[in-house]
């Protein structure tokens, strides 16, 4: 029995509005289908976060399907994970559920905890452990539901509910699979639900939600993949394997094994501006020096370029400089500019710093307010959350801003 395990695509993501971003995430996808078609596995998992949005655009979903078709065709059933991503605030059928009812040997469980106080929870547990099982030849696999609550009720919620699925698991024997979206302790502290001891004692245990690979191979077999593709610049900042994982259950012990795609280079540089008269050929020097790296039929590098400017030098002039080495390179660079004097004045309408597109509220937040990325994004969403009017996603918003974020909100206010 083999399974390829993968998470956190984010298909239809375009980071800084970048269009090269959102087609090689598509590509690194079909990279992946393709070597799935020749591996021929028994069962194909996505641990969560397929897409970047409960609602895709119309030709990343069209693009899913077909994928899925190829390797349905083939013999080859999928089970998918729901991730926060692509699990809508509202209480409504998710993108998920709309493909696998759609799509053949295509399973996306996703139980509704009801709030019926005269159902013993003893019960209703038990019902989420049956009704997330999904049983391929002679393998169950068990997909926790991801509920969008906040951190604390998550928490409280695997706690109570994790025995459930431990418990089912012994009492089945055989090959098990476990499926999750969420943290685990020690691997990922500030949002984890629980530590890596509380998971059940499955054969294997497919995680999704962090996007840097970790496979652990003592104890407990588990593993996150990691995303196929950099989504920000902080995750440029790090060098890792990008790739399903393939499993083999065929012996007591699972063997995990890596196989990796290509995908273009993403780099983060940093450089200061002086005056106006260097901006081109500094510019210039670092694209060249990257180039330079390249293995001969690569594709070009995205290039996340961090520019310090002084006061005295007008951002869009900076902006059309980083242009022109675009075009005459045939280079994708994202331009992250900051003043370097601390000491500006600020006006009720200042933008300090400039992006590839002058309003992405990301950006502007990134480089006038100095906040991390992950931070600027969380508002964004909290921003989102509260026009839906969804009080459950704010308040875990709320609470993700309060657990890691709140020492830079108070440099912001202050």
């Amino acid at each position: 029995m083999q399974i390829v395990h993968m998470s956190d695509l984010h298909i239809g993501a375009r980071p800084y509005n970048e269009n090269i971003i959102y087609e090689d995430i598509k590509e690194a996808f079909n990279q992946s289908v393709e070597m799935i078609k020749k591996e021929r596995p028994d069962l194909f998992i996505i641990s969560g976060d397929l897409f970047d949005s409960p609602k895709p655009d119309n030709d990343s979903l069209k693009f899913v399907i077909q994928k899925f078709k190829e390797l349905t065709n083939l013999g080859i059933p999928i089970i998918l994970a729901h991730g926060e991503h692509d699990t809508p605030g509202r209480r409504e059928t998710t993108i998920l559920q709309v493909i696998s009812s759609a799509v053949d040997k295509v399973y996306a469980p996703l139980y509704e905890i009801r709030s019926d106080k005269s159902t013993p929870k003893e019960k209703t547990y038990e019902e989420i452990v049956e009704n997330t099982k999904v049983s391929i030849n002679k393998l169950n696999v068990f997909v926790y539901p991801f509920k969008k609550l906040n951190l604390d009720l998550r928490r409280q919620l695997a706690k109570e509910l994790l025995p459930y699925y431990n418990e089912a698991i012994k009492r089945l024997g055989g090959k098990t699979v476990f499926v999750a979206h969420f943290s685990v302790e020690p691997i990922f502290v500030h949002d984890a639900l629980v530590s890596v001891n509380e998971l059940p004692e499955a054969s294997y245990i497919a995680m999704g939600h962090i996007h840097r690979r970790w496979i652990n191979k003592e104890g407990k077999y588990y593993a996150y993949p990691g995303s196929l593709y950099p989504i920000e610049s902080n995750e440029a900042r790090f060098s890792t394997k990008r790739g399903p994982l393939l499993i083999d259950l065929s012996t007591d012990v699972p063997s995990i094994q890596e196989i990796d795609i290509q995908v273009r280079k993403n780099v983060v540089k940093e450089l200061e501006i002086t005056n106006e008269k260097e901006i081109y050929s500094k510019i210039k020097s670092i694209v060249d020096i990257e180039k330079k790296t390249l293995e001969k039929n690569n594709k070009n590098p995205l290039i996340y370029l961090k520019i310090g400017i002084p006061k005295n030098i007008v951002s869009k002039i900076v902006l059309q400089n980083v242009e022109k080495v675009k075009n005459e390179e045939n280079l994708v660079i994202i331009p992250l500019l900051e003043r370097i004097n601390k000491d500006l004045g600020e006006g009720p309408y200042s933008v300090k710093s400039l992006s590839k597109s002058l309003l992405d509220p990301v950006n502007i937040m990134v480089n006038e307010f100095k906040i991390k990325e992950s931070t600027a994004r969380l508002l964004i969403e909290l921003r989102d959350a509260a026009f839906e009017k969804n009080e459950e996603r704010v308040n875990e918003l709320l609470t993700k801003l309060s657990e890691s974020s709140i020492e830079e909100l108070k440099k912001v206010l202050a």
